[in-house]
């Protein structure tokens, strides 16, 4: 993003009350970029990718491994890479010239999700969250259409959550999964509200519905419109989808901070931890993956925290459910 959008956008902010208001979210997604933005991500990528962030120009080694980024040096990626270097520093030109053959793309969007009573859209204020698609390629979507057969766009998504939607662009794609971020640049602070795919959880139900037909004799599969054959449908899962499963989330939220930290201009971001999170939010029934607001803010290096994120405590909404909670805790990362 140019310099003269960024100002524009500390400008807007100005104008911004205690809640994120739909108007003033619409001009912040004016102001970034409108074209296709494709991530390129492959397993244990976020690890250059933070550390490019927290060194600067250049960081020794061993200040590193004193720091809260230290385990990010113990990926196997990481590990490869700082075997090649000789002279224990670490450069940003190194991590920007770093890469990996075996890597995924996808195509960043973004959108909008609030308004309404926030105990139904799950945020922690009432007002707006900006919202980051992360979406397959047509080498996907391609495979998959042919593969399953859907009657209609977005089979595998829930209408109902922010996934993308054709509207002034000339391409269509399907959603993976998506982040939430609220957002306030008075304080410098990100709040990452959600992270979340419907894609995973019904590709692999339909795949055990297909198997499970397939095994009792029955001939058509009904589950979210999908009109493949069995063994297509267990092959677009088990083959095609497979690549994806164990790297959606990291890929998510690698996405996610290096879209806060570079697009934005944030550099204090928070994460929910799951107790937290869960009473805030009011999520009673289909809670997220305890893994999602646990194991993966410790995997990225987020720490501990007992603070919420200073524009929070300026609203009322969020200052009367937050004094129910006995111990709350975040996470929080700064780079």
């Amino acid at each position: 993003m140019c310099p003269g959008n960024r100002a524009h956008l500390i400008q807007i902010t100005m104008k911004w009350l205690i809640t994120m208001e739909l108007n003033l979210l619409k001009e912040i997604i004016q102001c970034l970029p409108k074209e296709r933005t494709l991530f390129h991500y492959c397993k244990d990528r976020y690890a250059p990718m933070l550390l490019n962030h927290f060194i600067g120009d250049e960081m020794d080694i061993k200040e590193i491994k004193g720091s809260q980024m230290a385990g990010l040096l113990q990926k196997p990626v990481m590990r490869e890479f700082l075997s090649s270097i000789g002279n224990g520093k670490l450069r940003k030109q190194d991590l920007n010239d770093f890469w990996i053959d075996d890597t995924h793309s996808f195509v960043l969007t973004l959108g909008s999700w609030g308004g309404k009573k926030p105990d139904w859209h799950q945020t922690c204020r009432k007002g707006y969250n900006l919202v980051l698609q992360l979406n397959f390629t047509s080498l996907h979507d391609g495979d998959y259409a042919k593969l399953m057969k859907p009657s209609t766009r977005q089979a595998l998504n829930y209408h109902g959550h922010p996934v993308f939607f054709k509207e002034k662009v000339s391409y269509e794609r399907e959603t993976l999964a998506w982040s939430r971020i609220d957002l306030d640049f008075k304080s410098g602070e990100a709040l990452i509200e959600e992270i979340q795919s419907d894609w995973i959880r019904r590709a692999a139900y339909t795949a055990w519905v297909a198997k499970s037909y397939h095994k009792n004799g029955y001939r058509i599969l009904k589950r979210y419109r999908v009109n493949g054959e069995f063994g297509d449908v267990i092959s677009y899962y088990d083959k095609t989808l497979k690549p994806y499963l164990a790297i959606w989330s990291e890929a998510m939220l690698s996405a996610t901070i290096e879209f806060i930290r570079t697009e934005i201009g944030i550099n204090k971001i928070y994460y929910h931890s799951y107790e937290t999170g869960s009473v805030l939010k009011k999520i009673q029934d289909n809670k997220p993956p305890r893994s999602l607001y646990d194991k993966l803010p410790r995997q990225f290096c987020f720490k501990k925290s007992y603070y919420p994120p200073e524009f929070l405590e300026q609203d009322k909404y969020f200052s009367r459910n937050y004094r129910r909670i006995y111990c709350p805790e975040w996470f929080y990362m700064e780079l």
